[in-house]
């Protein structure tokens, strides 16, 4: 399992950002719970991000949110994306959250709250 979050800044244990695909930087979150964050090649062009994230393998994206677009081509990538809560909140925060299971996970029913408009 690869978690993939979008996140303001290269440190430790930084807050997630509102931008997805013009995220400069993406915390990545393997099996073993280690985190490593890379800087977004693509940063500003959504489809390219989206592709990058499912190439490098990434299963499970968490997220405060996402367009219809990028939704829709990670759904049929088989990537699952779950919805960590609003205002600040920092990467050791969604790890305690995918730890517990306590993350409502983004679907085709539920897209519309989460879409930048």
């Amino acid at each position: 399992m690869l978690t993939a979050m979008p996140v303001k800044m290269n440190k430790e244990n930084p807050p997630l950002t509102t931008v997805f695909g013009k995220a400069k930087w993406f915390a990545f979150v393997d099996d073993g719970g280690s985190v490593e964050i890379r800087e977004n090649p693509y940063a500003g062009a959504g489809p390219k991000t989206v592709a990058w994230l499912i190439g490098l393998g990434v299963d499970t994206i968490v997220t405060q949110h996402i367009g219809g677009n990028p939704f829709m081509v990670m759904k049929e990538a088989g990537v699952r994306l779950f919805y960590p809560g609003e205002g600040r909140i920092l990467v050791g925060q969604v790890l305690e959250k995918l730890k517990h299971g306590s993350m409502e996970e983004i679907t085709v029913d539920n897209i519309m709250r989460f879409a930048h408009h």
